[in-house]
């Protein structure tokens, strides 16, 4: 009787009913960027779930390197060189594939996850505020396109406001791809919160040109990365 109560106490006591759905979502990082989640889970079985997922990130090159003009104290920074801001749109169909359950409330769920979809990567042009001069004097700033013939270290100010530019975004087509664990601790029967660890891919048919080609500088087509998600959400019963 004793080693019963026993048994009783030290497991993950609540009563267990078959959910049927998940939604959560979160913060995801890699990299060379960082951006946001959101998933619904669909439950196959006990153990399996169908995946949908729309993910936002943002990708940056591995050659950004953040400036200033030295001749001004208040210059804001700006990425010498950098041409377009890419930002990724993902949505994602995959699966959730339970490994181990939680045996006590304190317990970890692990699952391994994947997920395939269309990589929709968006480059928006790079606006910087450039000083322009009347034969030394009247100084005064306009906001221009970057242009690496044009602009260098002596005549950029600073970078423009992100949004400048936004209308005249460039549709880069791809694909993706992404594998990974996740462990899910949520102390709450009905609760999700989990931390994802896993690797990705986004693969489009031409280099994306985040950077101005110059100096041995080139953009690339594929972007391998290492992730890391944190998320929170419910599970339902209905």
């Amino acid at each position: 009787m004793g080693q019963a109560l026993f048994a009783q106490q030290g497991i993950y006591d609540e009563s267990r009913v078959p959910f049927r759905r998940e939604i959560y979502g979160g913060l995801t990082l890699h990299g060379d960027g960082w951006g946001f989640n959101f998933y619904y889970a669909r439950h196959r079985n006990a153990i399996d779930r169908e995946l949908y997922g729309l993910e936002v990130v943002g990708m940056k090159h591995p050659k950004e390197v953040k400036s200033f003009n030295p001749y001004y104290e208040d210059s804001r920074g700006y990425f010498y060189g950098k041409s377009n801001a890419l930002l990724i749109i993902r949505p994602t169909f995959g699966r959730k594939h339970q490994i181990t359950d939680k045996i006590r409330r304190t317990g970890v769920e692990l699952n391994y996850v994947w997920g395939i979809g269309p990589s929709l990567g968006l480059a928006k042009p790079v606006y910087l505020e450039i000083e322009k001069s009347d034969n030394g004097s009247n100084k005064q700033f306009v906001i221009e396109r970057y242009d690496p013939a044009v602009h260098n270290v002596q005549n950029i100010y600073g970078r423009a406001s992100w949004f400048t530019g936004f209308g005249e975004m460039v549709l880069y087509p791809g694909g993706f791809g992404r594998l990974g664990l996740n462990f899910e601790y949520s102390g709450r029967t009905t609760g999700i919160k989990s931390i994802e660890v896993g690797m990705g891919m986004d693969a489009y048919a031409k280099p994306v040109p985040i950077m101005a080609e110059v100096e041995d500088v080139k953009n690339k087509q594929f972007f391998f990365e290492f992730y890391l998600a944190i998320q929170f959400g419910k599970k339902y019963v209905q």
